[in-house]
């Protein structure tokens, strides 16, 4: 809870910041998401589909489904996008938290912390990432296949358990400039040494998500604009002591 109450303090000098920094992530990758969700809409416009049940032959049917598919890679090329600017700013968003631990922090921090690092933050999150589906595919596929009746779930929750120790990678590289390979090797460490405590603080930000997000739209706005944040925030402080 010290990282909690170091969290809101931390927040409350710099909450502005903070939520105008998110929105401003928040805008930029949604609008780059809609461009392909738009893309998709329009390749699955309702003639495009009446045309598709209308047809007797194969080939028409096939005809007819590949503006379907272009449209579907175009969209996809968007969404891929969208994911990568948004670790691009991530970045960017854990250096005003790690700022808002010493001063107050500015908008501008997250695009000059994003402009330095936000690469390595791109490709360590693509790392990860990969190394995140190959183990809920061994883990959830293996298991599932062992137990079909408790398997995926057993699996889901060692996977979650697992994936802990990627958790201060990001803290790793605006703190203290880490690579990819380094950054991860110094969460795995960290993490292995405190494993319990920083298992609990993140427990402690999903469980309060969770329940806050159940609130109506309003519980998400909270979520996005204050717990996120302050889960930075308490990342960053947790790193910064146990490093």
């Amino acid at each position: 809870m010290e990282y909690v109450r170091k969290s809101w303090e931390a927040y409350q000098e710099n909450w502005m910041s903070f939520v105008v920094a998110e929105l401003v992530t928040l805008i930029i990758t949604g609008i780059i998401a809609l461009i392909g969700i738009s893309i998709i809409i329009s390749s699955i416009g309702i003639s495009t589909l009446m045309e598709l049940y209308a047809s007797e032959e194969f080939v028409s049917r096939l005809v007819s489904l590949l503006p379907l598919f272009g449209g579907l890679g175009l969209a996809l090329i968007f969404f891929i996008i969208s994911g990568l600017v948004w670790f691009y700013l991530k970045t960017g968003l854990y250096g005003m938290a790690a700022q808002s631990l010493r001063v107050r922090t500015k908008v501008d921090t997250m695009f000059k912390v994003s402009k330095k690092l936000g690469l390595t933050g791109i490709f360590t999150s693509i790392v990860v990432g990969i190394i995140a589906i190959l183990l809920l595919v061994a883990l959830v596929g293996g298991l599932s296949l062992a137990f079909p009746g408790t398997g995926p779930i057993i699996g889901m929750i060692s996977f979650l358990l697992i994936m802990v120790f990627f958790s201060l990678t990001f803290p790793g590289i605006v703190v203290d400039g880490l690579g990819v390979v380094k950054t991860i090797d110094r969460s795995f460490n960290i993490v292995k040494k405190h494993y319990f405590k920083i298992f609990g603080l993140l427990l402690f930000y999903g469980v309060v998500s969770i329940v806050i997000t159940l609130i109506p739209i309003i519980g998400s706005l909270i979520t996005a604009f204050v717990i996120s944040p302050m889960m930075w925030i308490s990342l960053v402080a947790f790193y910064k002591r146990n490093k």
